[in-house]
């Protein structure tokens, strides 16, 4: 793309962005500094920022004694008004927010319904939440939808545990609800971005969601990454050998029939004979002493973790989902170091493996800032 001045503007602008998602707050001068642009350039930049509503500006952080002069005023993405509403289209729970551009810390969801099984009732109910949350007409809806999703052309490819999203228009259904437009994005990707700006390295790392499935997503230079297919980090759909279970994608023997909260009660119930037990009984089991069974299946996971990592040259691993939140340090330090040995790099280096909080919500506002107020960033890097 040619450096036209309208096109390397909307590059500055972009970059001028990136830097308060990871900053949080800086000043003009910080900034312009941090970009290497002329102070002139980046303030006429954030001026425009500011008067749009992307950014605002905050009373200044108080300095040390030896500074001489006033402190610049402070910047952040505004907190103010909700300008994006983000979706969670889950297997159980449908949940929705209206939120600003600064994306928040943590979960955070203001209206939530049980997920129906066609796409005309989850319209209605859309209809329904659409009137308690507070936006009527948002910059753009981003919507976060498991399975394998062609971000590019807003479809669902193959959804093993919502088969009826593959033949929804989900993007005409949304638009019908908000006049706006609409992102979909895969949603361990969406948990990735969550991280963007949540912690103080900016490594890159492999993201695993074990909970309803088992799903990856690769972060490298700050961005998720994507290949010639729509498709990546399918990681919870690897034939694990001597499994023989039917997997809702078609295939059998998958990771995710044995490491998701499903696979995980099926197998205690093969192996204590007992239908009727949940996963509470699953954390119970691994309260004192970690079942074969369960060893297994975390040693199945660390083969096709550190595989990623192996492959893609990253030292860090960072796990999510309902089953490492719920299951006992018992369980999921088996897990943390099965990963750490399986991974080449140990044998050079610390392998970094942890747990962190889901971030669905603050990853949703990233990639509508990344797709909406930084389109070029978004058709550029893409």
């Amino acid at each position: 793309m040619p450096a036209i001045p309208s096109s390397l503007r909307i590059a500055n602008q972009a970059t001028l962005l990136e830097h308060l998602l990871e900053r949080k707050a800086a000043s003009r001068a910080e900034l312009a500094k941090a970009t290497g642009m002329s102070q002139p350039t980046a303030g006429k930049i954030i001026d425009d920022l500011v008067h749009a509503g992307v950014v605002e500006e905050i009373k200044p952080i108080e300095v040390g004694r030896q500074s001489v002069g006033r402190p610049g005023k402070q910047l952040r993405l505004a907190t103010s008004r909700p300008r994006f509403v983000v979706i969670e289209l889950g297997v159980e729970l449908t949940r929705l927010s209206a939120l600003p551009p600064a994306p928040p810390e943590a979960e955070r969801w203001e209206v939530q319904f049980k997920t129906p099984n066609t796409e005309a009732a989850w319209q209605e109910k859309l209809f329904q939440s659409a009137e308690k949350i507070d936006v009527k007409r948002p910059w753009a809806v981003l919507l976060s939808v498991p399975g394998i999703v062609d971000e590019r052309a807003s479809r669902v490819l193959l959804s093993p545990n919502l088969h009826w999203s593959e033949h929804a228009d989900l993007t005409w259904v949304l638009r019908q609800v908000w006049p706006a437009p609409v992102g979909l994005v895969q949603d361990v990707r969406a948990l990735a971005l969550g991280e963007l700006g949540a912690r103080p390295d900016g490594d890159d790392f492999l993201m695993i969601n074990i909970d309803e499935g088992v799903g990856g997503a690769l972060m490298l230079g700050r961005r998720p990454y994507q290949g010639a297919l729509p498709m990546s980090g399918e990681v919870g759909h690897t034939p694990i050998p001597g499994n023989t279970r039917a997997c809702g994608c078609g295939g059998r023997g998958c990771l995710e029939t044995l490491a998701s909260e499903r696979g995980l009660i099926q197998s205690l119930r093969e192996h204590s004979k007992n239908q009727a037990v949940t996963f509470a009984d699953v954390v119970r089991s691994a309260q004192n002493e970690l079942p074969s069974w369960m060893r297994a299946t975390f040693d199945a996971v660390a083969m096709c973790v550190s595989a990623g990592l192996n492959l893609y040259g990253v030292r860090r691993a960072v796990l999510v989902g309902g089953v490492v939140e719920g299951l006992p340090s018992l369980a999921t330090d088996y897990l943390v170091g099965a990963i750490q040995r399986a991974a080449m790099w140990s044998r050079f280096d610390a392998v970094a493996v942890s747990l962190a909080p889901r971030r669905r919500s603050r990853g949703l506002v990233v990639a509508g800032i990344q797709r909406f107020v930084m389109p070029n960033d978004w058709s550029r890097k893409r």
